[in-house]
């Protein structure tokens, strides 16, 4: 038996397409929906990795501050150091106020110092090792520091290269000194008025004491004599 279907087939078609464009707004919405979602997760994901690069940055740029300060720092204290281990020593045995006092007082009328400069090397020798039983244990070399090579460079000015050389001289005779060596003596026009610029590399004796120099040079006479009046002279000239 057969159905018949008394319903007009244009009202068919509408409630058809109905269904569909229900259908098609339902997924349409679905689909809006979760592209919203995605945007909004994506929206909070992206401010969250801005706000974490931006405090890693920041970490970044205070540990670089940090690193960057303990390297001034490390280089003030190896500075601290190196002045010290310096002023230590000249303190023990030549006090760097006799040793400019030497250098005044060892100038010439028309001559002058412009700067001083005072540095200190140690040389580390390494002892041969040992052989035999009982220097099995000395199969390494042991590190050994020897006395410390005290240099002082000296710049100045003279008249002539006679003055120069009276200063050469005078500082050769001192009993501190080990060597003066000239390094270089040439003409120099200051304030339209020609000059000798030097400059001076003394070297001082290893394990030199001024109070052995000045009892030897007068044992009656109390030690370490002083001349820190023409020192203070040079040193503001």
């Amino acid at each position: 038996m057969s159905t018949i279907n008394l319903l007009p087939e244009d009202y068919i078609a509408r409630r058809y397409r109905r269904r569909a464009n229900w259908i098609c707004s339902v997924l349409f919405a679905i689909v809006m929906t979760g592209v919203i979602a995605a945007i909004l997760v994506s929206g909070r994901s992206y401010r969250h990795t801005l706000e974490v690069r931006e405090r890693v940055t920041a970490d970044y740029a205070e540990a670089a501050k940090l690193i960057h300060q303990m390297q001034q720092l490390d280089a003030k204290k190896r500075l601290l150091l190196r002045k010290a281990m310096l002023s230590a020593s000249l303190m023990e045995r030549v006090p760097r106020s006799y040793l400019l006092g030497i250098l005044t007082n060892a100038l010439p009328e028309n001559a002058s110092l412009v700067s001083f400069d005072l540095d200190i090397k140690r040389i580390v020798q390494l002892a041969a090792p040992q052989t035999g039983k009982k220097g099995a244990k000395g199969a390494q070399a042991a590190a050994k520091a020897s006395e410390p090579i005290v240099t002082m460079t000296v710049v100045g000015l003279a008249a002539t290269d006679v003055e120069v050389a009276r200063l050469i001289a005078t500082l050769a005779r001192n009993p501190l000194l080990n060597s003066v060596d000239l390094v270089y003596s040439q003409e120099k026009t200051i304030d339209q008025a020609t000059v000798r610029e030097f400059r001076i590399v003394l070297e001082l004796k290893p394990n030199v004491d001024v109070l052995d120099v000045a009892r030897e040079a007068n044992p009656s006479a109390p030690p370490a004599p002083e001349p820190l009046a023409r020192a203070d002279a040079g040193a503001n000239t």
